[in-house]
């Protein structure tokens, strides 16, 4: 677990890693959020590895789709169905960061993803969350989060345990 001390109005407010947890697994887009902040040397980020709920993609729209295409099925098509998982989760990145700047007063925070893993059926979708409480740019937080999905899709994921 990690800790993050925010200056707000002259107080000092923890932010703990378990906590935000707490709050990705209030959400409907996620079924298991596992905290990874061990893994990431700089002190005021945090990351997560996060599992998408398989029912917010319809697979059986998307057999349809790969059905109708049939062998004409390229993968453009199949990038165009990941650009919209993709597009998903930043949308729900959004939300996540604007809703955290406001609970915790503070602009600085930027929340980055990278999808990581998924299965060939698009049932299984694997990312990693990152939370920065500090200013920072966002080539380098997304260089970080590339990084950390890297290394979670090479073996260092719970789920594959």
């Amino acid at each position: 677990m990690r800790e993050v001390k925010l200056n707000i109005n002259k107080n000092v407010l923890t932010v703990k890693s378990k906590d935000i947890v707490s709050v990705l697994n209030e959400r409907e887009d996620f079924i298991s959020v596992q905290d990874i902040s061990e893994n990431i040397k700089e002190d005021s980020i945090m990351a997560f590895d996060c599992k998408l709920d398989d029912s917010i993609f319809s697979i059986e729209e998307i057999n349809d789709l790969l059905e109708e295409l049939g062998e004409d099925a390229k993968l453009d098509d199949i990038q165009i169905l990941f650009d919209d998982v993709r597009a998903f989760v930043k949308d729900a990145t959004d939300e996540i960061e604007s809703d955290l700047r406001e609970k915790y007063s503070n602009d600085n925070i930027r929340c980055f993803f990278n999808v990581y893993s998924v299965d060939e059926t698009f049932t299984d979708f694997k990312l990693v969350f990152v939370i920065s409480f500090k200013e920072i740019g966002i080539a380098s937080l997304t260089s970080l989060t590339e990084i950390l999905g890297k290394k979670q899709l090479n073996g260092s994921s719970k789920f594959y345990s």
